[in-house]
């Protein structure tokens, strides 16, 4: 790990157990940090009740063998009729939960994954994307393949590496670790943080394989995209210092901030997150709840939770 001096590991280590204690889960200061609630599919509903069957704890994280525990309860008519119309979920045997923690949140895999490096796409039910109104993932992957860089519009695909276009809520968190890691001795540089959903369709579109999702934080500004040192994962040092920093990340202010994967292993080494309690649903049944009453609205606008970014004058 790059040299940091005695004192300056001392003072970091006083302000991290400091920042735990204030900023903690259901802490003030860290409730604080969450957006305003905008225009959101849910409508502020965040149960995780029980009405389909499974309780959540039983279609979360993954198996020994790297597969997610998708769903395998029975869902009514109903509900699989909202999930369709809602949120373009076709087959309720691909959803789940991500994982355990405060970051996992229901997903859709149009394909189900069949072992830990079997990439496949996957979706995180009610974000922000391309899709629209009652199209399935399905259809939108097809269409997807139909498009190029001209079918969006150019202001659309302006990458952003200023963290003033970020979360107004998180801007200052952000600052603060970039802030750290430099004084810690890492050599990172910013490579990308807003993002809008054409961005991430694009990425996809021509990406090779760098991004397995059109559902991103980063169309929240809640996600950054970050290099270290020279950036190439071949150079041994360069490799021992992004894992160091992967784990310094996640230990910062409360474990507010997540990478994907493990330390020391991912697809995608870049990417570092802020998850929100107000985005995203923890449960089939929240889902469904929400799906309904935004299927109640005549807006032809997909049912998404809304972002919280910057006004743009």
């Amino acid at each position: 790990m790059p040299a940091m001096r005695s004192d300056r590991l001392a003072r970091w280590v006083l302000a991290a157990m400091i920042a735990a204690v204030a900023c903690g889960r259901g802490g003030t200061a860290h409730a604080a940090r969450q957006p305003p609630a905008p225009r959101d599919v849910a409508g502020g509903q965040s149960s995780s009740s029980v009405t389909h069957g499974i309780p959540p704890a039983r279609y979360s994280g993954s198996d020994d063998r790297g597969v997610p525990h998708y769903y395998k309860g029975d869902l009514s008519p109903d509900a699989i009729s909202v999930l369709r119309r809602a949120f373009g979920v076709v087959a309720t045997a691909h959803l789940y939960i991500s994982d355990s923690s405060r970051a996992g949140l229901l997903k859709y895999d149009p394909q189900a994954k069949s072992c830990a490096t079997c990439y496949v796409n996957s979706y995180r039910i009610g974000f922000i994307s391309i899709r629209r109104r009652g199209e399935s993932w399905e259809d939108l992957e097809r269409r997807l393949r139909t498009m190029s860089r001209s079918s969006f519009p150019k202001s659309s695909l302006v990458t952003s590496t200023s963290v003033s276009m970020m979360d107004p809520s998180i801007q200052g968190e952000v600052a603060q670790m970039l802030d750290a890691a430099h004084q810690s001795g890492f050599r990172i540089h910013i490579v990308s943080t807003y993002r809008s959903p054409e961005q991430e369709a694009l990425l996809m579109r021509e990406g090779g394989g760098r991004t397995h999702t059109l559902t991103s934080l980063h169309s929240y500004g809640r996600a950054i995209d970050v290099r270290i040192d020279d950036g190439r994962l071949g150079n041994p040092s360069t490799r021992r210092h992004w894992i160091a920093f992967r784990q310094w990340v996640t230990r910062f202010h409360g474990e507010d901030f997540h990478v994907l994967g493990a330390a020391d292993k991912t697809w995608d080494w870049p990417h570092i997150e802020l998850p929100s309690d107000k985005i995203g649903f923890r449960s089939i049944d929240a889902a469904v709840a929400a799906g309904r009453k935004c299927l109640s609205d005549d807006s032809q606008r997909a049912c998404e939770f809304r972002p919280n970014l910057p006004q743009v004058h």
